[in-house]
């Protein structure tokens, strides 16, 4: 059973808030003077994991447990084809 709107809103919300963190992760990681490639690739994929399960879980599409960007692009692309084509480019940071 699908959540309500409200629910659904709270849970996009808080997929936003963890990949916004993720993201300051990475701006914070970048500014170093030596740079840490592995811990900046890690959280550039944790963040655009969980802005992708926003927009699944905004659409009301379940989704697996999965760390698969190519996976959560092919949910999308049932409900929103040019923006799963838009961001195709992600599935490179799942490996």
């Amino acid at each position: 059973m699908p959540p309500d709107s409200d629910v659904r809103r709270d849970l996009v919300r808080q997929w936003i808030v963890r990949a916004d963190e993720d993201l300051t992760a990475c701006r914070i990681l970048l500014g170093q003077a030596e740079l840490v490639r592995q811990a900046v690739a890690f959280h550039a994929q944790q963040a655009s994991e969980k802005y992708l399960k926003a927009v699944l879980t905004c659409y009301g599409v379940e989704f697996p447990k999965t760390h698969d960007l190519t996976a959560l692009l092919d949910l999308i692309a049932t409900c929103d084809e040019p923006l799963a084509r838009e961001l195709a480019e992600l599935d490179e940071l799942t490996a």
